[in-house]
């Protein structure tokens, strides 16, 4: 006898969405054999002859108004250490029937990427044979297995039918990015999307003033009338004290896309502005920098502990953990062209990241905390080239690619509309709100 097992995770680590156009494509169906027990009488006479394929619908089995299989109907959603297995069991479906419908499920949905709050129904006939099944893990990922008159399940991904409009956004900065983007009636999730735009051009942590203003192009993504998601940025602007920043969402005639500044260059530089992953939590605290001062021109951000810190540049990690008693638990980065970076104080570094891992620019490699020498939470941030310490305020970064000669007259006449509508978007004032 084969054990079978199927974990799922409820981890809140990103995981990298698909797009919304393989979101909206239909898969094949694919068929797995069921344990029916259809009577002699229920056998289909021209079972297996390619002039009479079975349906996809067990038509013998009686239907209601709605379409649905008369008999008995179980409901649940994933709990936290259940497989989608155990939870169908918890359901009063044995293993025996509940197997062929997980491996049907298998080969259009990776149950290891299942979460805790995914939705399940099943509806069973008379003979206590799951005839269909339904696994919703949000609004747009929909999927079903259907039972065939020919002994089998055949799964497939529901299409669903999305409306995609694309707002225009402008505010005034009062206390912070996040408390502005709630204030103008738009969502954290957009401010987290702003802010990892930005990351090369803005410390949010540092550069952000009251009144400064920003605008975006966004899409909204909704089902049946109700706000889904987020789409993509198509161009995007802040403006402050120290400037103003734009960004604009490019797709070459080859179907490439990036994210551009209006002169078309890549918005991808060296080093980001900052080394602390600004999140709603820090939006929240009065994080502060400071300079040392002296003959050491390293950074101190004093923020809350448990704030993520991400590596300012991608490169090979050369220590992490324990430094000693003024440094506390630091990491260091190897970077290009004789550069590293160093991060000290941490509470805890990231789970598996050990010397001779090489991380990609972003990644969360700690979390501020107050180990070491340091009277309160803080991060110490430093950047040294060749050994020698530099100020990582004046530190110098290289653009990313630019857009090709042959593609720039096409990427002038749609960044321009972009940027055009970007102009014209109105600002809501510090004052004002928007529900």
């Amino acid at each position: 006898m084969a054990n079978y097992a199927l974990f799922f995770s409820d981890s809140t680590e990103e995981i990298s969405p698909p797009s919304l156009e393989e979101r909206l494509q239909a898969p094949m169906p694919a068929v797995v054999p069921a344990p029916t027990t259809l009577s002699p009488a229920q056998k289909p006479k021209t079972a297996g002859d390619k002039k009479n394929p079975s349906p996809l619908i067990d038509e013998s089995v009686p239907v209601d108004d709605f379409g649905d299989p008369i008999g008995r109907k179980v409901a649940g959603k994933l709990r936290s250490g259940r497989t989608i297995l155990r939870a169908l069991q918890d359901e009063g479906i044995d293993s025996h029937t509940a197997l062929p419908l997980v491996q049907a499920m298998e080969r259009v949905f990776d149950f290891r990427s299942a979460q805790v709050g995914d939705r399940f129904e099943a509806w069973l006939d008379d003979e206590g044979q799951v005839r269909r099944f339904r696994y919703e893990q949000n609004p747009l990922e929909v999927y079903e297995v259907t039972a065939s008159l020919g002994n089998a399940y055949a799964a497939r991904k529901i299409p669903v039918p999305t409306r995609v409009e694309l707002a225009h956004i402008g505010c005034a900065i009062k206390s912070s990015l996040y408390e502005s983007m709630s204030r103008c009636g738009e969502e954290h999730r957009l401010g987290s999307q702003f802010i990892d735009l930005f990351a090369w051009d803005v410390d949010f942590f540092t550069d952000v003033r009251q009144s400064d203003e920003f605008r975006v192009l966004v899409e909204k993504i909704s089902v049946d009338g109700q706000f889904l998601k987020y789409g993509r940025i198509l161009a995007a602007e802040y403006e402050g004290k120290f400037g103003r920043h734009r960004i604009v969402h490019y797709t070459d005639p080859e179907g490439n896309s990036g994210y551009y500044t209006p002169e078309g260059r890549a918005v991808h530089r060296t080093f980001l502005k900052s080394p602390l992953k600004y999140t709603r939590m820090s939006a929240e605290h009065q994080t502060e920098l400071r300079a040392t001062g002296g003959s050491m021109p390293s950074m101190a951000y004093y923020a809350e502990v448990g704030t993520p810190v991400w590596a300012v540049a991608g490169g090979t990690v050369v220590h992490a953990g324990p430094n000693g008693e003024r440094r506390g638990i630091s990491v260091t980065i190897k970077h290009d062209n004789g550069f590293t970076s160093t991060y000290s104080h941490l509470s805890r570094i990231s789970r598996k990241l050990e010397p001779g891992m090489v991380v990609n620019q972003k990644t969360v490699i700690g979390y501020v905390g107050q180990s070491g020498q340091a009277a309160e939470p803080k991060l110490r941030y430093s950047i040294r080239k060749n050994g020698q310490l530099l100020d990582a305020r004046r530190l110098g970064t290289t653009d990313g690619d630019p857009i090709s000669d042959e593609q720039n007259e096409h990427f002038q006449s749609v960044v321009g509309e972009h940027l055009e509508a970007l102009e014209e978007t109105q600002v809501i004032g510090i004052h004002d709100r928007r529900s």
